[in-house]
């Protein structure tokens, strides 16, 4: 058999030309601003999961200091602060009325009015403040051991949790409030708070190390705050009380979660 032979006459080849797309000073500047919009997010997603690691790391350091006999604690007011924290905050501030007694002399009635605390304006980056320790605040239901401050203001609250002014101290007759931040990260703080139950152990141990044990016995899962003023009576007669405060849902703080108990 022969082989065919294919013969090409004419090979036409067609150019192929590539065209480079010019971009325009408009094309660049929006292509800088979505690099910058990116990085942007990024590092906003990133940031609160790294300031949450920084203030529990910080927070288990003071819990050591406060279990070696430290009393007081320098921070950095301007560091490590929470969202949202202002939500979280309340004082008291006393209303005198003068009312008349038996012998003709006038006795002054003082009653707890709270109230939300406003931001704090940054600080001088130069000062620093110190928190005053009462001791710690240990509740084994929820794995919880974090520092309890004497106050219960901004600072204080992003290291532990805080007993509010006026209120009685640990072991002593009254009520004795305890606020602290329900903070999104399992565990973190008072997060799981909600997890605690009539007959539940609370512990705090002071710097003197002198422990006192609370046997919880009502826990109240949603409250409003503008009925928090009649579970923070300062003197109301219960003995030696516990009241334990916090934000809930977690990141909406419309509400409150209430834990009372008595020392055992």
């Amino acid at each position: 058999m022969k082989k065919a032979k294919i013969k090409i006459d004419e090979l036409q080849q067609i150019p192929i030309t590539t065209r480079k797309r010019k971009f325009s000073a408009t094309d660049k500047l929006l292509l800088s601003l979505a690099i910058l919009l990116l990085l942007g997010a990024i590092a906003l997603f990133s940031w609160n999961p790294v300031q949450n690691y920084l203030r529990g790391q910080k927070t288990n350091q003071m819990v050591s200091q406060i279990e070696q006999g430290a009393v007081t604690v320098i921070v950095d007011p301007n560091a490590l602060s929470v969202s949202g924290e202002e939500l979280e905050t309340f004082t008291t501030t006393p209303e005198t009325t003068p009312s008349a007694t038996t012998e003709g002399t006038v006795s002054i009635q003082t009653t707890a009015v709270t109230e939300a605390t406003p931001v704090p304006t940054k600080y001088d980056p130069a000062e620093k403040l110190t928190l005053t320790a009462l001791g710690t605040i240990k509740i084994d239901k929820i794995n919880l051991l974090i520092p309890l401050w004497d106050g219960a203001s901004i600072i204080p609250l992003r290291y532990g949790a805080g007993v509010l002014e006026n209120s009685a101290r640990p072991g002593q007759d009254g009520n004795c409030v305890i606020l602290g931040h329900r903070m999104k990260t399992y565990g973190s703080l008072f997060n799981r708070l909600d997890e605690i139950a009539v007959g539940d152990s609370v512990m705090i141990t002071s710097v003197d190390g002198t422990e006192y044990t609370y046997i919880v016995d009502n826990v109240i899962p949603a409250l409003l705050p503008a009925e928090l003023i009649n579970y923070i009576q300062i003197n109301n007669g219960t003995g030696k009380q516990i009241t334990l405060i916090t934000c809930t849902p977690t990141g909406v703080g419309s509400h409150r979660i209430v834990v009372i108990g008595h020392m055992a």
